[in-house]
């Protein structure tokens, strides 16, 4: 017997369904209805398992396909999200530090140029109410209790003309809540602020009886830093949470006082709010403490106020982000927040040594994979029901017509077979085809049921999936054909600055050599040197506030401006004046608000004479032969070209002995940061230059030690600003002449 079922077990399980039917008929023409009762129970059960196995493959690999490509794609936009919205409040902070830097200047220059300016008296919000957007003058409490010296009151009258500066500052500020104002060390302050939807500003009690500036975290920070600082978000005066851009100014005596623009922080809202996706999306800003400082959400562990405590948060993972986003660095991570895991990207705002974050629910991301997967689940289910429905009523069929079934069966099984297997084998098929790449398969099944309704699915995800690729091509081709045109815009730049060197061969009474290097595809530093004549040469570097294109393209209007004006220049002490021109031509139709540093020379070959004018460069380094050694050269700054019309500049001059060099270079060079965010400076430059002196590398040598020991310096670091350098040998009479 037991021999019998293992023949019978392996006879039956050769050849195909349809051919496995046609034996148990055979079969069953000898074993009668036990025999049938037994078969049928077999196709039924392979059916079953048939269904169960294929509805199983496709329900997984179809939501493991969808999930994997909706996680790339959400933390792929998650990561650009982040950094793009990192650089636009990167931006905003900018302009600010540059309105604060251009305001500290211009209170320095009233301070040292006191005949320029006529005494003036600001209104006081003790005696009057004061507008929006109007200056104003209020004493401290020290200074109200101690009463005014003759000096203090002298500088109140004098400092009265900030108003100059402040007035026209704070109507660029004029749509939020903001503050542009001046504190000095004798206890007052000189300000304008911006109260939106009120006519005059509301003043408190308490600042008008107790307000005492050098008290105040956004003096001490600058002084104590002196330079530009942003300090952490605080509740002003005005009661409205405020960030503030604060630096410090000088008089003859040293520190003197500080300027600071304050802004409300709902300035940066719209920047978080368009980087929130999704439902369960929400975005902040953390400080280097780990605190959130700003938030799209107002309850919760990152919210502004428990984002306070967030570094006491035990999540793993949380911590870890926190972190990395310390540390300055962007990228995503999957963290656990309040039980859920999210995926968290974040990218760094340098400027203020803070970071920014934006999440979105995991759960979120992978809903629609995993209802894909239900519903395929429930609608193969549903087919198994009905085809488990079906072979019973053929059960109760056979049973009553036994001897027609054995006629029948060989039909009724082909017909089957064919029924259930075919469109199942030709959506495997189609699916696998799909699954290795090609989106342009169809499938047609017209069986009139739930696999029918299947294919069409499919069908319609495939054409999602092709639309999305075809978006997908046409933003890399427009993102190349950008790419293309930086890089035309990189040679035209490159080829519009002296580039042939030796670029004077004839000429032995100087050597020259000079390069720039960009910190983005086109940037707006620039060098350039040309003869006058026969006897004279001028030489140039600047720089232009920014970089990329707009810096580029206004690189090219100022040199082109400069080179015209000083190529009309009858005397070489006419160079003031020729700065001067250049610079109220910039301020034309100059509504991007740029502006130029420069140091422009002109060297008497004959003579070595050199007259030169700095307009607000870093100060060059000059080698005496004689000493043989570099040293800064003593220079006036001057005002920028393009912040304003009518500026006077003042000239100096030296004069050069033969082996003399000078050196040339842009704040790309000593604000060079290394991976510790410390910059290269001043110091270290002298040390380069000095040491490629004591190796006698000539002047392509010496520029490409010091690059070496820069880049050696800077490490992987991004290059934040452009790199230009200029070095000049004067020779003096040689045998030739």
């Amino acid at each position: 017997m037991d021999n019998l079922i293992k023949y019978l077990k392996k006879y039956l399980r050769k050849g195909t369904i349809r051919q496995r039917m046609f034996r148990l008929m055979i079969l069953g023409s000898m074993f009668t209805f036990v025999t049938m009762l037994v078969l049928f129970a077999y196709g039924f059960f392979m059916v079953s398992h048939v269904l169960g196995d294929q509805s199983e493959e496709l329900s997984s690999s179809s939501s493991d396909y969808i999930e994997s490509v909706t996680a790339n794609q959400i933390t792929s936009r998650l990561v650009d999200v982040a950094r793009t919205r990192a650089n636009t409040i990167e931006i905003e902070l900018l302009y600010v530090a540059k309105d604060t830097e251009y305001l500290a200047n211009g209170v320095h220059n009233i301070i040292v140029n006191p005949q320029n300016y006529k005494p003036r008296i600001l209104p006081d919000p003790r005696l009057q109410p004061i507008k929006t957007g109007e200056v104003y003058l209020h004493r401290g409490a020290k200074l109200q209790a101690g009463g005014l010296s003759p000096a203090v009151e002298n500088e109140i009258r004098l400092m009265g003309n900030v108003e100059e500066y402040i007035g026209p500052m704070a109507k660029n500020y004029s749509q939020y809540e903001s503050t542009v104002f001046v504190g000095s060390k004798n206890g007052y302050i000189i300000a304008a602020d911006n109260t939106p939807g009120q006519k005059n500003v509301p003043m408190t009690e308490e600042f008008l009886k107790s307000y005492e500036p050098a008290e105040r975290n956004w003096y001490k920070n600058a002084h104590n830093n002196e330079k530009i600082t942003f300090n952490d978000i605080y509740i002003g005066s005005e009661g409205f949470p405020s960030f503030t851009c604060s630096a410090p100014y000088t008089d003859e005596n040293g520190f003197a006082g500080v300027v600071a623009i304050a802004c409300a922080v709902h300035s940066l809202s719209d920047i978080m709010d368009s980087a929130v996706l999704g439902k369960t999306g929400l975005s902040f800003v953390m400080n280097n403490k780990g605190e959130i400082m700003l938030s799209t959400r107002h309850d919760g562990v990152l919210s502004a106020e428990q984002g306070k405590e967030l570094s006491k948060n035990r999540s793993e993972g949380l911590s870890k982000a926190l972190k990395t986003m310390n540390e300055g660095h962007s990228g995503w991570q999957i963290v656990e927040l309040e039980g859920e895991e999210y995926y968290l990207a974040y990218a760094p705002l340098l400027k203020m040594n803070w970071s920014f974050g934006t999440l979105i629910a995991k759960k979120e991301v992978i809903t629609p994979a995993v209802e894909a997967r239900g519903n395929m689940e429930n609608e193969m289910n549903r087919f198994r029901a009905i085809v488990q429905n079906r072979l019973i009523c053929l059960l109760a069929t056979s049973i009553l017509i036994v001897g027609i079934m054995l006629c029948v069966m060989f039909t009724l099984s082909s017909w089957l077979s064919r029924r259930f297997v075919k469109p199942i084998n030709t959506l495997t098929e189609g699916v696998q085809e799909i699954a290795n790449g090609n989106l342009t398969k169809k499938l047609s099944i017209s069986s009139g049921d739930e696999l029918e309704a299947l294919a069409d699915c499919f069908n319609n995800m495939t054409d999602e999936l092709q639309k999305y690729m075809a978006n997908l091509t046409k933003v890399t081709m427009e993102k190349e054909h950008i790419a293309t045109e930086l890089s035309v815009a990189t040679n035209i730049q490159e080829s519009m600055l002296p580039h042939i060197f030796p670029p004077f061969p004839d000429n032995s009474y100087f050597d020259i050599y000079a390069t720039m290097q960009a910190a983005k595809e086109v940037g707006g530093d620039f060098y350039d040197f040309y003869m006058l004549d026969e006897q004279h040469v001028v030489i140039t570097v600047a720089d232009v506030s920014g970089k990329g294109v707009p810096a580029a393209l206004f690189m090219v209007i100022a040199k082109t401006i400069l080179k015209n004006s000083s190529m009309n220049m009858n005397s070489m002490d006419k160079l003031p004046e020729v700065i001067a021109s250049t610079n109220n031509q910039l301020c034309q139709n100059n509504e991007a608000m740029m502006f130029v540093t420069s140091f422009s020379g002109v060297l008497d070959l004959l003579t070595g004479r050199f007259v030169f004018v700095n307009a607000g460069h870093n100060p060059p380094l000059i080698y005496r032969a004689k000493e043989k050694r570099y040293e800064y050269l003593d220079v006036k700054r001057n005002f920028i070209m393009g912040g304003m019309e009518d500026v006077k500049y003042k000239g100096q001059e030296l004069v050069l002995e033969p082996g003399d060099q000078l050196f040339l270079y842009t704040d790309g060079v000593t604000e060079a940061l290394n991976e510790a965010k410390e910059l290269f400076g001043e110091e270290r430059l002298l040390a380069a230059i000095n040491s490629s002196v004591e190796k006698n590398l000539d002047l392509k040598a010496g520029i490409i030690e010091i690059k070496r020991q820069l880049n050696n310096y800077v490490g992987n670091a991004e290059q934040s600003d452009d790199i230009t350098m200029l070095a000049l040998l004067y020779n003096g009479e040689t045998e030739n002449h």
